[in-house]
């Protein structure tokens, strides 16, 4: 049976409406990733087999309102030991993902999945989410975490509504992204303190016009300014925990 794919499930703590006008999520939602490492050679066909076997299964659930976002994506920039293909959806309930995951066990045996070298899932809860309705293919996925030191996670929280959600919510506007959000784990297969960014941008040329926008913020804040974000983050965050994820998202779908 075919390996799930990157998972994770959230749920929203703090809803965040998009500012282009899409629906608000329930008050509780998720996301499930699934990814695996598979040799380089695979990693191609791998990617066109979940589009065959997954992707419609995916569709079809969200057609009909299990699923409320999905994703199949490739790693771009790769690490020795970190995952090379995954697929993500987000969803509304955990029955929701048990009507999904039945859906997926049927998909037949593949032979890539079960040679691959490593396999790994995320069940997420969404704590905040934001998006616009929007498909696409060869967009880009950005998955970032990074530990919270105990007992500090609404410090963490209160630093990136101030500094970081202003220009999240201008670049879902300005449309240099489909959707954003913050993830803490459902089931705890990482450290129960890690916070996790998630963001899906549609073309390479809307990362360039975000990296302008945080220089150029950059650029206008007064040393008081820059010494204060930054000593605001490194109170409430673990050292040298902070690590990002880059793929491709070769197919992409959000309400």
């Amino acid at each position: 049976m075919l390996k799930r794919v990157l998972a994770s499930v959230l749920a929203i703590g703090a809803l965040a409406t998009d500012p282009g006008g899409a629906q608000p999520l329930p008050p509780r939602t998720f996301r499930f990733l699934s990814e695996w490492r598979v040799p380089a050679r695979s990693v191609r066909a791998f990617a066109d087999e979940l589009d065959k076997t997954v992707r419609p299964i995916l569709k079809k659930s969200m057609e009909e309102g299990t699923v409320l976002d999905y994703g199949i994506y490739t790693t771009v920039v790769e690490e020795e030991e970190g995952s090379t293909n995954g697929y993500w959806f987000g969803i509304p309930s955990q029955a929701a993902l048990e009507k999904v995951l039945d859906a997926l066990g049927k998909v037949p045996p593949s032979a890539i999945a079960d040679s691959a070298l490593k396999h790994h899932d995320y069940l997420l809860r969404r704590e905040l989410h934001a998006s616009r309705p929007a498909s696409g293919t060869n967009g880009y996925l950005y998955f970032n975490s990074t530990l919270i030191q105990p007992g500090k996670t609404g410090d963490w929280r209160a630093w990136w509504d101030h500094y970081q959600k202003p220009l999240y919510d201008k670049f879902l506007a300005d449309g240099l992204i489909t959707s954003y959000e913050i993830d803490s784990g459902e089931m705890h297969t990482m450290d129960p303190n890690m916070a996790y960014l998630v963001w899906v941008s549609p073309t390479g040329e809307a990362l360039d016009k975000m990296n302008e926008v945080w220089i150029g913020r950059g650029a206008s804040q007064t040393a008081e300014e820059k010494r204060t974000m930054a000593t605001g983050l490194a109170n409430v965050v673990v050292a040298g925990s902070h690590r990002d994820y880059f793929a491709r998202a070769l197919t992409y779908v959000n309400r």
